[in-house]
């Protein structure tokens, strides 16, 4: 029988709440972008604005959404479950947790593949475009690629030990990355590697946040393995439709 669940306080943990400010202002950034794209703009031409207004956005929506989960908290409607308090140690893993563990440490290895290639050919394809018309962006966004796909390695190696402290921060890093290969899509750079990468990252990252609630919760809907999945697929179809 599991122990009882670790109740989160009512303001979310610094690192979480930064994790869930990064992931709101990405988010923000890519609707809005792509809706301008929809609209008749160039890549070049609305990435700054739609950036500005879907960061701006994206804090706004977080703001009122935690001060509903805290009214929420408060009214004891919401139990939320504190995640990184509550995953298992190695030694007090059962064999179901472990089994599961077993089969996803090789999904997480093959993201980190899937991004060092992306970042890579990245790096090789802005190294290739003449000066005048290289984009800054694409030497950032592969060296976030490379930096991600260490992190990704290095938490693979843990999860085949056991350790899944850190799965709630691969799911996170996961779906910055997919979010960020979208954007890739729309930019041309690299477009084959980029929609693997959304696809195969963007998977990591259902699966990530499906390990979390497995691992804590067991019960009731896995709700942000959901919303990875959406923003997984829009990150791949947005791009698609509105290049």
């Amino acid at each position: 029988m599991s122990a009882p669940a670790v109740q989160a306080s009512i303001w979310p943990r610094p690192g979480r709440l930064i994790s869930w400010l990064i992931s709101a202002v990405l988010v923000g950034w890519v609707v809005v972008y792509n809706a301008m794209r929809v609209a008749g703009g160039t890549p070049a031409g609305v990435a700054f604005t739609s950036f500005v207004i879907g960061a701006g956005g994206g804090i706004v929506v977080l703001i009122i959404g935690l001060f509903i989960r805290r009214r929420l908290i408060n009214a004891g409607r919401i139990h939320p479950v504190d995640a990184e308090a509550e995953i298992p140690a190695p030694g007090a893993m059962d064999d179901d947790q472990r089994r599961v563990i077993n089969a996803i440490w090789p999904v997480v290895a093959a993201a980190a593949a899937v991004e060092l290639v992306c970042g890579l050919w990245m790096l090789a394809d802005w190294n290739g475009t003449p000066s005048m018309v290289r984009a800054t962006a694409e030497v950032v966004m592969a060296g976030w690629f490379i930096f991600a796909a260490i992190w990704m390695g290095w938490e693979a190696k843990n999860l085949r030990n056991m350790d899944a402290g850190g799965i709630d921060s691969v799911a996170l890093g996961a779906l910055l990355t997919t979010v960020l290969a979208g954007v890739g899509i729309t930019r041309h750079f690299a477009t084959g590697m980029q929609v693997l990468t959304v696809i195969v990252v963007g998977l990591t990252a259902v699966v990530a946040y499906w390990l979390v609630w497995f691992l804590v919760r067991r019960r009731g809907v896995p709700s942000m393995a959901i919303l990875a999945g959406l923003i997984a697929l829009a990150s791949l179809l947005l791009p698609l439709f509105t290049r």
